[in-house]
């Protein structure tokens, strides 16, 4: 009947809201299961926009100048590691779902590379950046595979033995190829021993003004901490002065 004309639009009409409703919920979580930063985005409050900035800022200083290192340690020119220290924690930041993993470059990696396709580059930088393309490519496809196939618990297996010694010799293998750029002079040798060698070897050819302004800034990085500690201290206690 008539009357009963508004009661069936009005049903009509809450049947479309709640359908409508369920929709968007279905479109949120499965964004949120593609691109979870994106859908944290959508909610974000601007209070927290300061604290972000003074995070984000203080991230850069630290990233910015390692990725420009660790690309020189792999054997790219520094403006890659300028990329990778912005591409990468963008990425992340839309498809990651930690908010305390930390995302960059790292000297480990930095030698891996070196190690693996500076043999088969024989010098050829146009071939050396193609292969570190095909590289990187693979490398993202076994970790998305590894991740599927949940493969991370094969990391218990590996005993802490191997683990310091890996990293032992990635610290080696880092401080034998900036030994080189510190005295001011190049180490083209490849290997722990083949470098040391080539290193006493070329220390004649040290640059002294080089080498002042490297070992200045490494007394000022392991000083700084020390006496901004002190300075700090005295600060908070007036009396002490």
């Amino acid at each position: 009947t008539i009357a009963q004309v508004p009661v069936l639009l009005r049903k009509r009409r809450a049947s479309f809201i709640v359908s409508s409703n369920l929709d968007i919920q279905a479109s949120e979580s499965l964004l949120a299961r593609i691109v979870p930063g994106l859908a944290a985005l959508l909610r974000y409050r601007r209070e927290h926009l300061p604290h972000d900035l003074a995070a984000g800022l203080s991230v850069a200083a630290v990233t910015v100048p390692v990725s420009i290192a660790h690309a020189q340690l792999a054997g790219f020119d520094p403006v890659v590691g300028l990329h990778a220290s912005v591409l990468p924690l963008v990425a992340y930041a839309l498809f990651g779902t930690s908010r305390q993993l930390i995302v960059g470059t790292g000297a480990a990696g930095a030698a891996i590379v070196a190690s693996a396709l500076v043999p088969l580059a024989a010098g050829d930088a146009a071939l050396y950046q193609s292969l570190s393309v095909v590289l990187a490519f693979f490398v993202g496809l076994l970790c998305i595979a590894g991740r599927y196939l949940r493969l991370g618990a094969l990391a218990e297996f590996l005993s802490r033995p191997i683990l310091v010694g890996f990293m032992n010799g990635v610290a080696l293998s880092v401080v034998l190829g900036q030994l080189g750029a510190l005295f001011g002079f190049s180490i083209d040798a490849g290997g722990i021993l083949p470098r040391l060698a080539e290193f006493l070897q070329r220390l004649p050819q040290t640059h002294a003004p080089t080498l002042v302004i490297g070992l200045a800034s490494l007394g000022l990085l392991f000083a700084w901490p020390r006496a901004w500690s002190r300075v700090q201290t005295l600060a908070e206690s007036p009396n002490s002065l």
